[in-house]
């Protein structure tokens, strides 16, 4: 099974994983940071062509599209970028014929609980997680030269495995 999972605000992240006899394996991962300085029609825009071309790039036409359940942001601006990212999302999907629905979601506790060790784990306590359970190869992708944690790339790959998890496709202490 091959899992296309979104870390979605307005600098999303998206990891493809293939789960095969329970082993997950990472086949892509990306983030996009957007500027403040554009307008907010300008960064949905832009989002929405980069998931579009990462669904394409990589092929992910048929995979399993999973993203964290969200809900309402620290502010009524944060909670409107969330929401405008993820309706670009949803378009680049639709543009393939994809959708995701509220089955195809996980809480943020589940995934920092399966991935990070605890429902209240940090973002460097999910990376290592997904480190661990990924494989070495993967630390590279996730840091920069700087070594700054790219966590939105941690967490489209850790919003992945904890869906996989949960449906019982890897082992949790894998």
């Amino acid at each position: 099974m091959r899992i296309l999972s979104f870390d979605i605000s307005a600098n999303p992240g998206v990891a493809l994983i293939e789960v095969k006899k329970g082993k997950p394996t990472l086949l892509a991962v990306d983030h996009l940071e957007t500027d403040a300085k554009h307008t907010d029609a300008q960064r949905y825009a832009i989002i929405e062509a980069w998931a579009t071309q990462f669904i394409y790039d990589n092929k992910a036409t048929d995979a399993q599209v999973i993203r964290e359940k969200f809900i309402k942001g620290g502010s009524k601006r944060a909670t409107q970028l969330v929401f405008g990212a993820w309706s670009s999302i949803d378009r680049a999907l639709m543009t393939f014929g994809m959708t995701a629905e509220g089955k195809d979601e996980i809480v943020a506790s589940r995934v920092k609980k399966y991935v990070g060790g605890k429902g209240g784990a940090k973002k460097d306590e999910v990376a290592d997680g997904v480190i661990r359970m990924i494989g070495e190869d993967v630390r590279p992708l996730l840091f920069t030269e700087r070594g700054k944690l790219l966590d939105d790339r941690a967490d489209a790959i850790a919003i992945g495995l904890a869906w996989a998890i949960e449906n019982k496709l890897i082992k949790e202490d894998e």
